[in-house]
């Protein structure tokens, strides 16, 4: 059984406060002038499902079409339920009693449950959605060497709601000089439909390469 684990991009869909949205234009359309329909599409790349390098935070840190193709297919991954609400924090102490499973997975899946206001109430996924504490970020960087990629259901690794933000991309993706090694995550995914207590064969989450971009925009697709 194969899933997406990635939103439909959509001009309506949240978004960071104060960034702008994906918009889409038909160029044109099958008529008697014209054989063939296409489309224009605009797309910011940290809107909707998508994937953060280390370059979106690190100055002259990988882009995401420098990244080891390893960091987009992986066939150990954990898929873990850990349900979080208005603004709070995925802790350390939410992930310790994990750490053993942790260890052997290049690819680490955390459902809070928060997805459901995306539709539910998109004001509020928007401003006050869950976030991965900084000491987080710095405890899977330390912990975990081979631990590739981290995804989430929810806006951002960062929320609005509060500054952390800044510290907890930079932890995570390698900004500090003693880390020797950094994670990227995935932002806003679509986990709904993953059943409980899946176990996921194969995981895929493909950027758009695009010359220049920090990060990008993702499909994800799964196989359980």
């Amino acid at each position: 059984m194969h899933l997406f684990l990635s939103h439909i991009m959509d001009p309506n869909a949240p978004r960071w406060p104060g960034t702008p949205a994906a918009s889409l234009k038909q160029d044109t359309e099958i008529s008697p002038e014209c054989p063939y329909a296409s489309w224009i599409i605009s797309v910011p790349n940290h809107n909707g499902t998508h994937m953060d390098a280390p370059r979106h935070f690190v100055p002259g840190a990988l882009k995401i079409t420098e990244l080891p193709e390893e960091y987009f297919a992986h066939d150990r991954v954990l898929f873990l339920e850990i349900p979080k609400g208005d603004a709070e924090g995925v802790m350390p102490e939410d992930l310790k009693p994990y750490e053993e499973e942790i260890k052997k997975v290049s690819c680490l899946l955390i459902r809070t449950g928060y997805e459901k206001y995306r539709t539910e109430e998109p004001s509020k996924y928007e401003t006050v959605p869950p976030h991965i504490h900084p000491d987080t970020c710095a405890y899977l960087v330390k912990t975990f060497p081979d631990l590739l990629v981290i995804g989430f259901d929810f806006l951002a690794l960062g929320s609005p709601a509060n500054d952390l933000a800044p510290i907890a991309h930079r932890c995570l993706l390698g900004y500090c000089p003693e880390q020797e090694k950094f994670i990227t995550c995935i932002e806003d995914m679509h986990l709904s439909e993953l059943p409980k207590n899946a176990k996921i064969k194969r995981f895929y989450n493909l950027p758009l390469r695009v010359v220049d971009i920090d990060s990008s925009v993702v499909t994800c697709m799964a196989e359980i």
